[in-house]
């Protein structure tokens, strides 16, 4: 059976089609993507879906990792301060030790003593946005303070661990009894009072014997400096991976659902033209008179 082509039921729905092909063609260039819709490409709006869930645990795994970065940060410059303290306070102790020592001498280095054993207080209660860095896992209570008479530790012995990355785990909170005392008999509190006392009275058995704890104190916050030190390198490597992973996961999202412009703007110059020459199609058909099909 012969189709008879019929003027405003196929040249309106010409027009429309090259209007609709016209409108997702602008909506490509104006937007910029590929895919609006789920039903403009049912497979790649699935797949990207999966893509943006790689790139939301990403950016979240960043985010922990940029606020481990600056607690790790600011423990390094405390334990680098508390490093230099007790370095400061094995000088001035031995300075005051031997019999040709003033008592002047004696007296300023037993006060330069005290005073760096109240700057070493405050940094081992040293906080970050509001925690104690060094009381463990009791973020709002002084690791050390002084009670009777007696330095006492006030945190616990836990650590607060975050994860950097998928299995990676450091720890952003510290032990600070196993800094300033750790196994030893004297905290570095009491042996620093212990010092000054001793350089007080010119007993030079006393003053190494506190020294000798001011030297074990030592080396517990170089171990310390050691632990965070690989907490921070674990820290930095984990950013360079989540940063790589970050550009493959969008690269592949923008494959899927990204509009290549120069195709875009391409499609839109000819879905344009489509649309002007069905409009001019029909528009010229509707110009034919009677007089026409009598000829």
């Amino acid at each position: 059976m012969r189709v008879i082509y019929d003027l405003f039921r196929d040249g309106l729905s010409a027009i429309n089609e090259a209007a609709e092909r016209l409108a997702n063609a602008r909506q490509q260039v104006s937007t910029g993507r590929r895919v609006n819709v789920a039903s403009d490409d049912p497979l790649a709006v699935q797949r990207a879906i999966g893509e943006h869930a790689t790139i939301a645990a990403v950016d979240a795994y960043t985010r922990t990792s940029d606020a481990a970065s600056a607690r790790l940060s600011a423990a390094d410059n405390v334990l680098n301060s508390i490093v230099d303290k007790i370095t400061a306070a094995l000088v001035a102790g031995s300075s005051a030790r031997g019999s040709a020592v003033t008592p002047s001498a004696r007296a300023a280095a037993a006060q330069a003593v005290r005073g760096l054993s109240a700057s070493l207080l405050g940094d081992i209660n040293t906080q970050f946005n509001g925690s104690y860095l060094f009381s463990g896992t009791a973020a709002n209570t002084p690791a050390y303070a002084l009670v009777g008479g007696a330095w006492q530790y006030q945190g616990d012995g836990a650590t607060q661990q975050v994860e950097v990355e998928r299995g990676r785990l450091v720890s952003v909170s510290f032990d600070g009894h196993r800094i300033v005392k750790g196994t030893d008999s004297s905290d570095l509190f009491t042996a620093l009072d212990d010092l000054a006392a001793s350089i007080d009275a010119g007993s030079d058995a006393g003053v190494g014997t506190a020294l000798a704890s001011l030297d074990r104190a030592f080396d517990r916050a170089l171990q310390a400096q050691g632990r965070l030190g690989a907490d921070e390198r674990g820290v930095e490597d984990a950013t360079v991976r989540l940063s790589a992973l970050r550009v493959a996961a969008d690269a592949r999202r923008s494959k899927l659902e990204d509009a290549n412009m120069a195709e875009a703007v391409s499609r839109l110059t000819q879905a344009d033209t489509a649309y002007k020459a069905a409009l001019g199609a029909v528009s010229s058909a509707e110009r034919v008179s009677l007089l026409d099909y009598l000829r």
